[in-house]
């Protein structure tokens, strides 16, 4: 049931409000703004259709705006691209030309999506081959608007990269065709606070074992009575983790260990594209590698099989026990990929196992009933109306609060999978 505030539309005595009217005239508002913008865009088309010169004086769209709206050029240059993309326009030479975007056109007017979303969903657009069949551009347009109703730019961004990958594996013509070969740097410098400053030009897999290594030293120091809390910057752990482990290298025959597993890094790749090198894997958390790349990596990698299910969802993880087991932990991060909730770029580094049913309420320490959840979303999960639940597939999917979502229609974290 969708939450009804007794304050009038002309009224701004909020306070006399609760907090689920406040977080639903929040959503509504944001509709309503979305689908005003969609409405000055079929104006905006309109006037490009008739011609703005002959009709207004003005040269283009983008002036017309930045004039009468008083707009910077930036912004009104987005707001008539954004028009003439969603709405059509008319050109003298061949006609009319019909929407690049029209299930986009539609998710805007419904007040779904906003700029940022419709913006990225052109940008993808934008980047597919000419020579694409219309009907393969059209349903790639669906997917993403589709996408776009629950998700946000950096989900649209993902999964449209995934979508270039399949329509066009090639990618664009290289501007140089014989490019030059991968060479890594590495300096140290003298600081003028007297310290070193050391840069670092290295590839994707380097980078990826130095942040496993680095991120189980990088962790804040638990509250004592004698220091308080961790105060220290992000940046700071982590200086303070890389001289911990250049110690530790220089003094000690092993690394630590973290979730109980000696530090490993993770690759995610299709058994398909493993077989043949083609398409691309996952090297968390550097992000996209090669297939060809990840072929390499597994030929001296110690390889963890594990059996999945068609959704990737891990069918068989060992014995359940009150906390996570190696083993467990090893197959939601298969299966999660991340902090699973919606939106959410946590790696699974920065997780931790969530029991969907508590431990205190009989829940049991098994895969089916334990999600992975950064430290911000685990007590999102803990202190609001949000749910979580494992869906038939297999997958975690969340029941947003009434006040965002009357129908709380399940959502998925697509960051992860695309």
């Amino acid at each position: 049931m969708a939450v009804q505030c007794s304050t009038s539309a002309s009224r701004t005595e909020w306070w006399r409000e609760d907090a689920d009217c406040l977080l639903s005239e929040l959503v509504r508002t944001e509709r309503q703004q979305r689908r005003l913008a969609a409405r000055q865009g079929e104006i905006l088309a309109e006037l490009e259709r008739r011609g703005v010169r002959e009709v207004t004086g003005y040269g283009s769209l983008a002036r017309l705006l930045c004039e009468t709206l008083h707009l910077p050029f930036s912004e009104a240059k987005a707001r008539a691209a954004r028009a003439v993309a969603l709405n059509g326009t008319r050109d003298l030479t061949t006609g009319e030309q019909p929407p690049i975007a029209p299930a986009t056109a539609l998710a805007a007017a419904d007040g779904a999506i906003g700029a940022a979303q419709i913006d990225k969903i052109l940008s993808v657009l934008g980047k597919l081959p000419k020579t694409l069949p219309g009907g393969e551009r059209e349903q790639a347009e669906k997917i993403l608007a589709e996408l776009a109703r629950a998700a946000g730019p950096r989900e649209i961004d993902k999964a449209g990269a995934r979508l270039l990958a399949q329509l066009d594996p090639d990618g664009p013509e290289p501007k140089n065709p014989d490019p030059k070969p991968f060479r890594p740097e590495f300096s140290i410098a003298p600081h003028r606070d007297g310290g070193h400053q050391i840069k670092a030009h290295v590839d994707d897999e380097t980078s990826a074992r130095l942040q496993a290594m680095l991120n189980p030293l990088a962790k804040p120091r638990p509250a004592t009575e004698a220091e308080g809390r961790d105060t220290r910057s992000p940046w700071e752990r982590r200086g303070h983790a890389f001289s911990e482990l250049v110690r530790m290298w220089a003094e000690l025959p092993e690394l630590p260990t973290q979730a109980g597993e000696a530090t490993h890094i993770v690759v995610t790749v299709g058994l398909e594209e493993l077989r043949t090198g083609i398409g691309q894997a996952t090297l968390d958390p550097s992000g996209e590698i090669t297939a060809a790349q990840a072929r390499r990596l597994a030929c001296d990698a110690k390889i963890i099989p594990m059996v999945l299910g068609t959704h990737s969802e891990p069918l068989d993880v060992g014995r359940a026990q009150r906390l996570a087991t190696p083993a467990i932990r090893r197959a939601l991060i298969h299966r999660d990929r991340g902090c699973a909730f919606p939106g959410c770029e946590a790696p699974a580094s920065q997780c931790t196992a969530h029991h969907i049913v508590y431990w205190a309420h009989h829940g049991k320490s098994k895969v089916d009933n334990l999600v992975l959840l950064c430290s911000v979303h685990h007590k999102v999960i803990h202190r609001s109306e949000w749910e979580v639940r494992i869906a038939t597939d297999g997958l975690p999917e969340f029941l947003p609060p009434a006040w965002l979502d009357p129908t709380r229609t399940p959502r998925r974290n697509t960051i992860h999978r695309t």
